[in-house]
């Protein structure tokens, strides 16, 4: 009774929450539509040196753009000898870009990537290659460290700042395939992971797994993130065609155990995979993935906030 208490408290008091005036958007629209031909991006990271968003390509040869107030998509980062980017993360401190390479759709050669954040320059490259993997989304922690979700795998990966690689857990609860996806690095010290097939979320402490208590599966769960007040966003679509899947973003507050729902946004945009946090609120990034699967060709992408 007590935890269901508190649970309430947390609940209330994050619903009631204003928005900073920070976060009402005056540093980047609303909504941007950066002009890019067939870049179809996957994932989104914040860069505070460029005050820009990320975004990094599945196409050959693989592309990190940065996107600003002015809606134009830049090339920071062009690696000809990669197949395309997945998740991608900032590491502002380490002045690095962290970069999954992998099939978001099947399983393939698996790499973690890292370039220099000012030049885009490669500094290292680590394979994560093996039967059935397919790496997908990274988080880090506050030392620097790596963690990779692999989806065909049903795995995560810890790489350290040498790049030594450590599976931290492989286990049937993170499959079938494509099994486990969105992933963040909680203050707490653990990690947070989503099965994009069954839904379900998952706590990743000391290598081992603990389901968290959802009113209901978030079929199709995508990428993540963790606001600096601890509300989980969650990117849910259809890509897949999942019976249960919703194109949707959804809230949920982190409390022992359960992970309690917030509120759920439709989205407006077809294929929404991840979303990043910024000094102007969360952006959602739909990078035409739709089209990329059925064969087609994209003239732009989305970011649009939350």
């Amino acid at each position: 009774m007590r935890a269901l208490l508190i649970t309430a408290a947390l609940v209330a008091g994050l619903v009631g929450t204003a928005v900073p005036a920070a976060a009402t958007g005056r540093g980047l629209p609303p909504v941007m539509a950066p002009a890019a031909r067939n870049l179809f991006p996957e994932g989104v990271a914040w860069d505070p040196t460029r005050q820009s968003l990320l975004v990094g390509s599945l196409t050959t040869p693989a592309l990190i753009s940065a996107v600003g107030r002015d809606g134009v998509a830049r090339t920071v980062v062009s690696d000809p000898e990669l197949p395309g980017f997945v998740g991608l993360e900032v590491d502002a401190r380490g002045h690095r870009i962290v970069a999954a390479i992998g099939s978001p759709f099947a399983p393939g050669p698996s790499f973690l990537a890292v370039y220099d954040l000012r030049t885009g320059e490669r500094e290292q490259l680590v394979d994560l290659s093996g039967d059935g993997h397919a790496a997908n989304d990274v988080a880090l922690d506050p030392a620097g460290n790596a963690y990779v979700s692999d989806t065909g795998a049903g795995a995560v990966y810890k790489v350290d700042l040498a790049g030594h690689v450590t599976t931290l857990v492989s286990d049937p609860r993170l499959t079938p395939s494509p099994g486990a996806n969105g992933i963040v690095w909680h203050p707490r010290g653990h990690l947070v992971v989503a099965n994009y097939t069954t839904g379900k979320l998952y706590r990743l402490s000391g290598g081992g797994l603990t389901e968290l208590r959802l009113a209901r599966p978030l079929v199709g769960a995508d990428g993540m993130v963790l606001r600096r007040d601890g509300t989980l966003v969650v990117v849910t679509n259809r890509l897949s065609g999942l019976p249960g899947a919703e194109v949707a973003v959804h809230e949920l507050v982190l409390a022992g155990n359960a992970a309690v729902r917030l509120r759920t946004t439709p989205w407006p945009d077809p294929a929404p995979t991840t979303a990043a946090e910024t000094p102007y609120g969360i952006y959602v990034v739909d990078g035409r993935l739709d089209a990329f699967i059925a064969g087609g060709t994209a003239n732009d992408f989305v970011l649009r906030r939350l």
